[in-house]
Protein backbone atom coordinates (compact mmCIF):
# COMPACT_ATOMS: atom_id res chain seq x y z
CA UNK A 1 0.00 0.00 0.00
CA UNK A 2 0.84 3.12 -0.59
CA UNK A 3 1.29 6.85 0.95
CA UNK A 4 -1.44 8.01 -1.85
CA UNK A 5 -3.90 4.96 -1.01
CA UNK A 6 -4.32 6.62 2.77
CA UNK A 7 -4.21 10.15 1.76
CA UNK A 8 -7.81 10.67 2.05
CA UNK A 9 -8.52 9.05 5.35
CA UNK A 10 -4.84 9.39 6.61
CA UNK A 11 -3.01 12.67 6.00
CA UNK A 12 -5.51 15.39 4.20
CA UNK A 13 -5.75 17.14 7.28
CA UNK A 14 -2.85 19.31 8.87
CA UNK A 15 -2.98 22.59 10.23
CA UNK A 16 -1.02 26.11 9.63
CA UNK A 17 0.42 28.75 11.56
CA UNK A 18 2.82 31.78 10.50
CA UNK A 19 6.05 30.99 11.88
CA UNK A 20 6.05 34.91 13.44
CA UNK A 21 3.03 33.72 15.39
CA UNK A 22 4.09 32.81 19.11
CA UNK A 23 4.29 29.65 20.92
CA UNK A 24 1.27 30.83 23.07
CA UNK A 25 -1.23 30.49 20.17
CA UNK A 26 0.37 27.41 18.55
CA UNK A 27 -0.90 25.90 21.64
CA UNK A 28 -4.00 27.65 21.54
CA UNK A 29 -4.30 26.21 17.71
CA UNK A 30 -3.04 22.95 18.65
CA UNK A 31 -5.72 22.39 21.85
CA UNK A 32 -8.70 23.85 19.41
CA UNK A 33 -8.01 21.38 16.70
CA UNK A 34 -6.85 18.70 19.04
CA UNK A 35 -3.53 17.93 17.13
CA UNK A 36 -0.06 17.78 18.11
CA UNK A 37 1.71 18.84 15.28
CA UNK A 38 0.84 22.34 13.41
CA UNK A 39 2.26 23.10 9.09
CA UNK A 40 4.55 26.73 9.58
CA UNK A 41 3.87 28.91 6.74
CA UNK A 42 6.06 31.90 5.40
CA UNK A 43 5.19 33.87 2.77
CA UNK A 44 7.40 31.64 0.62
CA UNK A 45 5.92 28.12 1.62
CA UNK A 46 6.39 25.89 4.29
CA UNK A 47 9.39 26.40 6.84
CA UNK A 48 9.07 23.71 9.06
CA UNK A 49 7.11 22.07 11.56
CA UNK A 50 6.12 23.00 15.29
CA UNK A 51 5.23 19.75 17.60
CA UNK A 52 4.72 19.15 21.24
CA UNK A 53 8.58 18.02 21.21
CA UNK A 54 9.12 21.48 19.87
CA UNK A 55 7.28 22.84 22.76
CA UNK A 56 9.41 21.14 25.12
CA UNK A 57 12.43 21.98 23.86
CA UNK A 58 11.11 25.56 24.23
CA UNK A 59 11.11 25.31 28.05
CA UNK A 60 14.69 24.08 27.92
CA UNK A 61 16.10 26.85 25.26
CA UNK A 62 14.48 29.69 26.47
CA UNK A 63 13.85 28.74 30.67
CA UNK A 64 13.37 32.33 31.37
CA UNK A 65 11.44 33.14 28.59
CA UNK A 66 7.01 33.49 28.53
CA UNK A 67 5.76 30.99 25.67
CA UNK A 68 4.09 34.49 24.70
CA UNK A 69 6.98 35.75 24.02
CA UNK A 70 8.67 32.93 21.66
CA UNK A 71 8.02 33.49 17.99
CA UNK A 72 7.56 29.97 16.04
CA UNK A 73 10.38 30.88 13.37
CA UNK A 74 12.73 30.31 17.25
CA UNK A 75 10.67 27.25 18.24
CA UNK A 76 9.84 25.01 15.21
CA UNK A 77 12.12 22.33 13.67
CA UNK A 78 13.15 23.40 10.51
CA UNK A 79 14.98 20.50 8.72
CA UNK A 80 11.65 18.91 7.59
CA UNK A 81 11.57 14.69 6.80
CA UNK A 82 8.89 13.93 4.30
CA UNK A 83 6.90 11.25 2.50
CA UNK A 84 5.70 11.36 -1.23
CA UNK A 85 2.65 9.72 -2.28
CA UNK A 86 4.47 7.27 -3.96
CA UNK A 87 5.69 5.87 -0.97
CA UNK A 88 4.79 2.45 0.49
CA UNK A 89 3.15 3.03 3.88
CA UNK A 90 6.32 0.69 5.20
CA UNK A 91 8.93 2.67 3.75
CA UNK A 92 6.86 5.91 5.69
CA UNK A 93 6.72 4.37 8.73
CA UNK A 94 10.62 3.49 8.85
CA UNK A 95 11.67 6.93 7.93
CA UNK A 96 9.34 7.84 11.07
CA UNK A 97 10.52 5.63 13.41
CA UNK A 98 14.31 6.08 12.14
CA UNK A 99 13.91 9.83 12.86
CA UNK A 100 11.68 9.59 15.78
CA UNK A 101 8.84 11.71 14.39
CA UNK A 102 5.26 11.09 15.11
CA UNK A 103 4.50 13.39 12.24
CA UNK A 104 5.23 13.39 8.26
CA UNK A 105 4.11 15.91 5.80
CA UNK A 106 3.20 14.95 2.62
CA UNK A 107 5.03 16.42 -0.27
CA UNK A 108 3.34 16.46 -3.96
CA UNK A 109 4.64 19.07 -6.89
CA UNK A 110 6.97 20.81 -3.96
CA UNK A 111 3.58 21.51 -1.61
CA UNK A 112 2.41 20.18 1.83
CA UNK A 113 -0.74 17.73 0.99
CA UNK A 114 -1.55 16.01 3.90
CA UNK A 115 0.22 15.05 7.37
CA UNK A 116 0.39 11.33 8.54
CA UNK A 117 0.60 10.84 12.02
CA UNK A 118 2.40 7.57 13.50
CA UNK A 119 -0.63 6.50 14.54
CA UNK A 120 -2.23 6.53 11.36
CA UNK A 121 0.14 4.35 9.56
CA UNK A 122 0.41 1.76 12.56
CA UNK A 123 -3.51 1.56 12.05
CA UNK A 124 -3.86 1.54 8.21
CA UNK A 125 -0.98 -1.13 8.76
CA UNK A 126 -2.59 -3.30 10.77
CA UNK A 127 -6.05 -3.19 9.00
CA UNK A 128 -3.90 -4.35 6.08
CA UNK A 129 -2.43 -6.96 7.83
CA UNK A 130 -5.52 -8.28 9.84
CA UNK A 131 -7.59 -8.68 6.04
CA UNK A 132 -4.40 -10.20 5.01
CA UNK A 133 -4.70 -12.79 8.12
CA UNK A 134 -8.49 -13.34 7.63
CA UNK A 135 -7.46 -14.06 3.89
CA UNK A 136 -5.40 -17.05 4.79
CA UNK A 137 -7.31 -18.88 7.21
CA UNK A 138 -10.43 -18.95 5.07
CA UNK A 139 -7.52 -20.24 2.08
CA UNK A 140 -6.38 -22.79 4.69
CA UNK A 141 -10.01 -23.80 5.95
CA UNK A 142 -10.90 -24.21 2.08
CA UNK A 143 -7.64 -26.42 1.74
CA UNK A 144 -8.91 -28.38 5.05
CA UNK A 145 -12.39 -29.02 3.77
CA UNK A 146 -11.05 -29.90 0.41
CA UNK A 147 -8.59 -32.45 1.84
CA UNK A 148 -11.51 -34.03 3.65
CA UNK A 149 -13.56 -34.01 0.10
Amino acid sequence: MKVKDCMEECASHFHIIEQDETVAQAIKMMSGYNVSALVVMAKDGSQGIFTERDLVRCHIIFPEKNIKDILIKDAMTSKLIVAEPEDTIKDAMAMMIKAKIRHLPVIFEGQIKGMLSLENLVEKHVGVLNKELHYLKDYISDLQDAAHD
